[in-house]
């Protein structure tokens, strides 16, 4: 079965925020290989991912192009934050069975190790595996929800390094009092990288009442969810940095707007509470095992 390399491609570029053009080819094998590359950028100084999908098993790659020197340099500069980032993907792909496979410079090294940051990147070989797959079975989890589910989080992890587009800061003056926190958490919860690996880890379906607009709505709404943070603005310090798993998590609009009617916001599973109290009250949440 042949996937479409452009559905797959549509809903990776909306989950991790960054525009990806793509490709299918066979190998000598008969295996389909999607090639994602960041779209409006020549191929020779950015990246590629190949996405190679056999039976039962896929292996996805990272592939630099020719002059992408300077792109592995600034990716070797990536901020605390993105590094952060990059080994919180990478520990939930292993904990889900995932083998990853990252080679510096022609050197298998770990990717949670300190010292590949000191490194001068000339050559990255990165590779995630992940077999005993449900691809190519007619029961469970349909084969691209798998493709797309794999391919999210590993281009989470190699977005987590990219240099991030610099903005210029919002004008407050005249805005109501607590609009630099409103400021402040949309920084958080919109930065494409923390945005990307909260999806890749926890899914785009609401954690909290479990809708999933792709399949409420059909394909058009395919990864659409906003990003909660959990921990308050006020908690942060000014090097705090995100944990994409403990920080951040995807609700639907509703439940989003029902975690904010109360400060502290509401937490997951007191929402979950309130839809199965089905009052609103929030003094009953406790009531609920």
């Amino acid at each position: 079965m042949l996937h479409d390399p452009r559905a797959i491609g549509s809903i990776v570029s909306l989950e991790t925020g960054l525009d990806f053009e793509t490709s299918s080819r066979k190998d000598s094998d008969g295996c389909q290989i999607i090639s994602l590359t960041p779209a409006g950028h020549n191929p020779a100084h950015t990246f590629g991912i190949d996405v190679e999908i056999g039976w039962r098993r896929l292996e996805l790659s990272f592939v630099p192009g020719k002059f992408a020197g300077p792109l592995l340099q600034a990716m070797s500069e990536a901020d605390d934050s993105g590094r952060a980032v990059f080994r919180a993907v990478l520990r939930d792909c292993e904990s889900q069975g995932a083998k990853v496979s990252f080679k510096l410079n022609g050197t298998e090294q770990r990717y949670g190790e300190e010292s590949i940051w000191d490194a001068t990147w000339r050559r990255l070989s990165f590779q995630l595996s992940k077999g005993n797959l449900e691809l190519g079975t007619e029961d469970g989890i349909p084969d691209f929800e798998i493709v797309q589910s794999w391919t999210t989080r590993f281009a989470a992890a190699v977005i987590s390094l990219l240099p991030l587009e610099q903005h210029e800061a919002e004008e407050l003056e005249g805005y109501p009092e607590g609009a630099v926190q409103k400021v402040e958490v949309n920084r958080y919860e919109r930065d494409r990288r923390n945005r990307a690996a909260a999806l890749a880890i926890h899914g785009s379906a609401c954690l909290a009442c479990g809708m999933d607009f792709g399949r409420t709505y059909g394909p058009h709404a395919d990864g659409y969810i906003e990003v909660h943070h959990v921990v308050q603005v006020s908690q942060l310090g000014s090097n705090y940095v995100i944990d994409p798993k403990e920080d951040l998590v995807p609700l639907c609009p509703n439940c989003h707007a029902v975690a904010h009617r109360r400060n502290p916001p509401f937490t997951v599973d007191e929402i979950k509470g309130l839809l199965r109290l089905g009052t609103g009250d929030p003094s009953r949440v406790s009531e609920v095992g």
